[in-house]
């Protein structure tokens, strides 16, 4: 619970800093960008898969943007045991499979971020990018047969991520993004034990990834 509260105090404290400062930034309305991507991740303590995300920003000057953004990462395998195989008299194979189990990985971060930009040519430019914030993990094992189960468990903890890519501009306000990302989130949840002292369990989710995307809005 104390573990929880830290976070979401620190969340909240970053979004409350990347919101206003814009704001305080200008005297005008605020210019903004909007960014999605879609790409792969490889967090050690999951298998591979895709990730999608969005990004709402303010500019502060040519350079520079701060917003917040939000992630989606999702990946579903089985544990399966082939059992027969046949073949008809057409002479197609055909193999009867039986699903053991099933995992089911969900991974959802909110964090605030900065954009820095560096102009490479009129319609080319380079950035890297920095995160802070919170990330939940989503875990479900489902078992068949016999003895079969279901669990369902929670992770959270720290967000942090490192980015660099570049952008071409292919509009008046929209741009083509690619980007290398490394992910440092590490999650636990904690539970106590049979003679009731705590224990945490930790998942590494940190690993590398890449994402392409479109920014729309100020460039």
């Amino acid at each position: 619970m104390k573990k929880n509260l830290i976070f979401f105090t620190v969340l909240i404290f970053v979004l409350f800093v990347f919101v206003t400062i814009p704001t305080a930034y200008s005297q005008r309305r605020p210019l903004t960008a909007t960014t999605l991507k879609a790409g792969y991740f490889n967090p050690k303590g999951s298998k591979a898969g895709l990730i999608f995300g969005a990004m709402h920003s303010w500019i502060i000057d040519e350079s520079v943007d701060i917003g917040f953004a939000v992630d989606f990462f999702h990946k579903q395998h089985t544990a399966e045991t082939k059992i027969a195989q046949s073949v008809s008299t057409g002479g197609t194979v055909e193999n009867e499979v039986r699903t053991d189990a099933q995992f089911t990985t969900n991974i959802l971060p909110i964090y605030g971020v900065i954009n820095v930009k560096f102009p490479a040519g009129r319609f080319f430019d380079y950035y890297a990018s920095a995160g802070l914030g919170y990330a939940m993990l989503f875990s479900k094992e489902q078992t068949f047969g016999e003895n079969a189960s279901k669990t369902s468990r929670f992770y959270s903890g720290l967000k942090w991520i490192v980015s660099g890519g570049f952008s071409y501009r292919i509009g008046s306000r929209s741009s083509f993004i690619g980007e290398v990302f490394y992910d440092g989130t590490k999650v636990s949840r904690d539970k106590k034990d049979d003679v009731g002292a705590p224990v945490r369990y930790e998942v590494d989710l940190s690993g590398l990834g890449f994402r392409v995307g479109i920014r729309m809005g100020f460039h």
